[in-house]
C-alpha cells in the first residue's frame, strides 16, 4: 500500500481506540475535559484524513483510466483493508474505490476484474444499506441487485472460459447474495428471495459444477446460502407463509445447526448463539415446539455468554436474543405480555450494563445492527425501564457526545418555551392540547417540562448512523449525506412504535426543516401542519445553538461563541429559524442569561452523562 493509505488506516484505528472514554475518572470535570479533548483530536484526524484523500486518492479515482497496474493493485489492497466481511472501517470510501475500479474494468473490457468489482461494489453498498435496518426503507437496493445479478450472470455465459478460481468464487457468492436484495417483509419479495437461494443451493450442490473448480470452499458457500434462507424467520412471524416456505426454511435451519454443532465439537467450543436461535425458531414455526418453549430458549440464549465477552456472538446474546424475544412477545395481548415483564427487565438491564463497557473495535457496525433491532422491538411493561431511559442509556453508552448535545438542547429549549409562553403564547397553541394563549400561560411549567423531554429525544434517529459521525476521518460523501438526511424520519418511526414517546414523533421528524420550507430536510414533512409546530421551531433552534457553541457539538467545525451564533439566527430569521424564536433572544438580559447558562449546562450535561454511564439502570 501507499504511505497515504497506511496513514489513513492508522488514523481510523487511532480514532476507534480513543473513543473508549475513561469512565473510571471520579471527577466529572476531568471526564468532560477528556470528551472535549477526544472531539478536538477527532477534528484534527478528520482534517488530516480529508487532506490525504484529496491530495492522493480522489485525483486517482477521477482519472482511474490512466492508472497503472501497480496503482490498481494498491487500490484493491486499500479497499480490502477498509472493509472485510464483518469488520467495516470505512464502508462508503470502500464503495467509492470499488465503483471506480468497476468503471475501469468495464471500459478496459477486463472481464475478470469486472466480476470482482461487481461483487465488492454490491457488498459495500449492502453494508451501507444495512444502516437503515430494521425499517423497510431502501436507498441502494436496486443498485445492489444490479451488481450481484450482473456478476452472477457470468455463470450462464463465460463460466467455462474463466480460469481463475477466485473469480469463479465471486460469481457463486454473488449468486447467493442476490437474496440479500429481497426484503422478507411481504410474500412477493420473500418468494423471490427463496427462488434466488434455491437456484444458488442447487448449483453449489451440483457435483459437476464442483468438479470444475475443486479448490473453492463449496461447503462454506453452501452453508452461507442456507444461513441466508434462515433469515426468512421474519417472514414466518407474519403467519402468511405457505407450507413449502416452512419446509425450505426448516431444512436450512437443520443443516446450519448440524454444521455449527460439528464445528463446535471439533474446536471444543459451544455452538454459536446466533444459529441456535434460527434452529429453534424453525422448530417453533413448523409446530415442533410451542411458543413458551421457544421463548425459554431465547431467554437462555440471552445469558449464554458472560458480560465480559466482547465477541460478535456476544452481540447476539446480549442484543439479538432479547430483541427476538420481544418481537415474538409483541404478538401477544397486554395481559400475556405482562407475564414476561420480569424476563424483559432482566434482559434489558443486562444489555445496558454490557453496552456501557463493550469494546467493539471494527465490529461497531454489527453491534449497532443488533442494537437497532432491539430498540425497535422493545416493549415497555410495568417494572421495566421506560423507553425514554433506554434511549438515554444507549446514547450515553455508544455516543456520549450526542447525549451531551441533546441534554444541553433540552435546557435551551425549555428556556425558550417558557419565554414563548410569556411573550407569544399563541405560538404554542395546540401543544398538549392547549386551546388558547391563556391556557398556554397557565400551563407554562408543564409545557417547559414537555419541551425538555422532547430535547432528550428529537435526534434519536441518529442511532442508525453512529459510525458515520463517530468514526469518520474525512468529510461526508454523497451516499452518506443521503443516508444521514433520513435520520429525522427514522427517529419519528422509532418513537411512533412506543406509546410513551409517540407524541414526540413530529419533533424528531421536523427538527431539520427550515422555517420557510425552502431548505433543510425532509422535504415531505411540513412543521406547519403539526400541532407541535411551535415546539419544532424551538427544538430546531436549540439543536443548532447547542451544537454550535460546544466543543463536542460537531466533528466538522470548531465551536463558536454565543454572540456569533445569535447573529446567525438574526441573519436566518424567517428563513431557517422561526422569527418568534429569534425574537425571544432579542432582549439583552436574555442573551446574557443564555450565554452564561450554556457553559453551566455544558458542565451539568457531562455530570449527568457520567452518572448514567456508571449507573445506567438508575432513573
Amino acid at each position: 500500500m501507499r504511505p497515504y493509505q497506511e496513514r489513513y488506516l492508522a488514523l481510523l484505528s487511532e480514532l476507534r481506540r480513543a473513543s473508549d472514554l475513561p469512565c473510571e475518572q471520579t471527577d466529572s470535570d476531568r471526564f468532560r475535559q477528556s470528551v472535549r479533548q477526544l472531539c478536538q483530536q477527532t477534528r484534527q484526524r478528520l482534517a488530516e484524513g480529508t487532506a490525504l484523500l484529496r491530495e492522493e486518492l480522489f485525483p486517482l479515482l477521477d482519472n482511474i483510466l490512466s492508472a497503472s497496474r501497480e496503482e490498481l493493485e494498491d487500490l484493491m489492497g486499500f479497499a480490502d483493508k477498509l472493509m472485510s466481511v464483518n469488520a467495516q472501517k470505512d464502508t462508503a470510501l470502500c464503495y467509492r474505490i470499488h465503483l471506480a475500479l468497476m468503471g475501469y474494468a468495464r471500459h478496459k473490457k477486463d472481464r475478470d476484474l469486472l466480476i470482482r468489482e461487481l461483487y465488492w461494489t454490491g457488498m459495500s453498498l449492502h453494508n451501507l444499506e444495512t444502516m437503515l435496518t430494521p425499517l423497510p426503507v431502501h436507498l441502494f437496493l436496486a443498485r445492489i441487485r444490479m451488481c450481484f445479478t450482473e456478476c452472477a450472470s457470468y455463470f450462464d455465459t463465460d463460466y467455462d472460459q474463466i480460469t481463475d478460481p477466485q473469480i469463479r468464487g465471486y460469481i457463486h457468492r454473488s449468486m447467493g447474495n442476490i437474496a440479500l436484495t429481497y426484503p422478507d417483509s411481504d410474500e412477493r419479495s420473500a418468494k423471490a428471495k427463496l427462488a434466488a437461494l434455491k437456484r444458488s443451493i442447487a448449483i453449489l450442490s451440483d457435483p459437476d459444477v464442483r468438479a470444475k473448480t475443486p479448490s473453492l470452499p463449496w461447503d462454506r458457500f453452501l452453508l452461507l446460502s442456507h444461513q441466508e434462507r434462515t433469515t426468512l424467520m421474519n417472514y414466518l412471524r407474519s403467519g402468511a407463509a405457505d407450507p413449502d416456505v416452512f419446509a425450505q426454511v426448516l431444512e436450512s435451519a437443520q443443516i446450519v445447526q448440524r454444521a455449527q454443532l460439528r464445528q463446535a465439537q471439533q474446536q471444543d467450543q459451544p455452538a454459536p448463539v446466533r444459529w441456535q436461535y434460527a434452529y429453534f425458531a424453525a422448530l417453533y414455526h413448523s409446530g415442533s415446539i410451542d411458543l413458551a418453549e421457544f421463548l425459554d430458549v431465547l431467554y437462555a440464549l440471552s445469558s449464554a455468554l458472560p458480560d465480559t465477552d466482547m465477541s460478535t456472538q456476544s452481540m447476539f446474546s446480549h442484543l439479538g436474543a432479547p430483541s427476538m424475544y420481544m418481537e415474538y412477545a409483541r404478538s401477544m395481548g397486554q395481559r400475556e405480555q405482562r407475564a414476561h415483564a420480569g424476563r424483559i427487565r432482566v434482559m434489558t438491564e443486562r444489555m445496558c450494563r454490557w453496552l456501557a463497557t463493550v469494546i467493539t473495535g471494527d465490529y461497531n457496525q454489527l453491534l449497532m445492527f443488533h442494537l437497532r433491532q432491539m430498540m425497535y422491538a422493545y416493549i415497555e411493561l410495568p417494572g421495566c425501564i421506560s423507553f425514554f431511559d433506554l434511549v438515554q442509556n444507549v446514547f450515553a453508552a455508544r455516543h456520549p457526545t450526542s447525549y451531551a448535545r441533546m441534554w444541553r438542547a433540552s435546557q435551551i429549549a425549555r428556556a425558550l418555551c417558557l419565554w414563548a409562553a410569556e411573550d407569544c403564547p399563541e405560538e404554542l397553541i395546540g401543544v398538549l392540547g392547549c386551546a388558547s394563549g391563556e391556557e398556554v400561560r397557565a400551563r407554562a411549567e408543564e409545557l417547559g417540562a414537555f419541551t425538555a423531554t422532547a430535547g432528550r429525544l428529537y435526534d434519536v434517529g441518529m442511532l442508525h448512523f453512529f459510525d458515520q459521525i463517530q468514526f469518520s476521518c474525512r468529510g461526508l460523501l454523497e451516499e452518506e449525506s443521503g443516508l444521514l438526511q433520513l435520520h429525522p424520519y427514522m427517529g419519528a418511526e422509532l418513537l411512533k412504535r412506543h406509546p410513551s414517546v409517540a407524541e414526540f414523533a413530529d419533533i424528531a421528524w421536523g427538527h431539520h426543516c427550515h422555517y420557510d420550507e425552502k431548505g433543510g430536510y425532509p422535504i415531505d414533512f411540513s412543521p406547519r401542519q403539526s400541532p407541535l409546530r411551535g415546539l419544532i421551531y424551538i427544538i430546531t433552534a436549540a439543536d443548532c445553538l447547542s451544537a454550535a457553541t460546544d466543543a463536542v457539538g460537531s466533528t466538522y467545525s470548531e465551536p463558536k461563541d454565543f454572540d456569533t451564533v445569535y447573529q446567525e439566527f438574526l441573519d436566518q430569521s424567517g428563513i431557517q429559524y422561526a422569527p418568534f424564536v429569534v425574537e425571544l433572544l432579542r432582549p439583552a438580559e436574555r442573551r446574557q442569561y443564555m450565554a452564561e447558562a450554556l457553559e453551566r449546562w455544558s458542565r451539568e450535561s457531562y455530570e449527568d452523562l457520567k452518572r448514567r454511564r456508571e449507573a445506567p439502570l438508575t432513573d
